[in-house]
């Protein structure tokens, strides 16, 4: 008897813990916008000149040296299909880019890739590869992976998975190098864009997700 009230227990334990997918709701389509920042910026700031005034500068820098070193999250009311410089406008109201003590103003956003997955009833999760051409050779690799864990009413909770690397080749030799930028759990909101952003070796990146029932436009 003792054995079978732990089994019970277990179990519902389990069940507790793990959501049932697609209980609540069909497959949902998960929109994945990959955004990158470069380091090194030209831009225009200003300091204060001591008489109440400020003096314009144009400089030249890395506006991200002041970046959490973390992964950070930024709700928004932005549309799903909202354009690049609403995505920087919004990045740049609740990050401070700079070099110095020089604040940068317009900073300087560029939309990699956009993905649409389409997740549930057996298709927990995900993703694609893609590089982005430096010339001569060189190229940025990136790979994207979402993982749904739970969908509900109003969000979805998903894992997010972004790696960016380079690679090199000449001739018959090839090298490369690859790091794990954003690694999280996120909910993600219906129909809303999240931001979520974290620095890489010589740009700030940030995953724009939102989610839609399936056939929603």
């Amino acid at each position: 008897m003792k054995n079978i009230l732990t089994a019970l227990l277990v179990a519902l334990l389990v069940g507790l813990a793990v959501p049932a997918l697609g209980t609540e709701k069909g497959p949902v389509r998960i929109t994945v916008r990959i955004f990158k920042i470069p380091a090194e910026q030209s831009w225009e700031g200003a300091l204060p000149d001591g008489r109440g005034g400020k003096i314009s500068l144009r400089a030249s820098g890395n506006i991200i040296s002041g970046f959490p070193r973390g992964t950070i999250l930024i709700p928004t009311e932005l549309a799903g299909n909202a354009s690049d410089s609403a995505v920087g406008q919004t990045i740049g109201e609740h990050v401070a880019f700079g070099w110095v003590n020089l604040a940068a103003g317009r900073i300087q956003v560029r939309e990699l890739k956009t993905f649409d997955f389409t997740l549930g009833k057996g298709r927990t999760g995900a993703g694609s590869r893609f590089e982005e051409s430096l010339g001569e050779g060189r190229a940025m690799n990136y790979d994207v992976r979402v993982e749904l864990i739970s969908a509900g009413q109003s969000e979805t909770l998903v894992r997010l998975r972004f790696d960016a690397g380079w690679s090199a080749s000449g001739g018959s030799i090839g090298v490369g190098f690859s790091e794990s930028v954003i690694s999280t759990v996120a909910a993600v909101p219906e129909s809303r864009l999240l931001l979520v952003g974290a620095p890489g070796e010589k740009a700030v990146y940030f995953i724009a997700v939102c989610a839609a029932s399936k056939g929603t436009e």
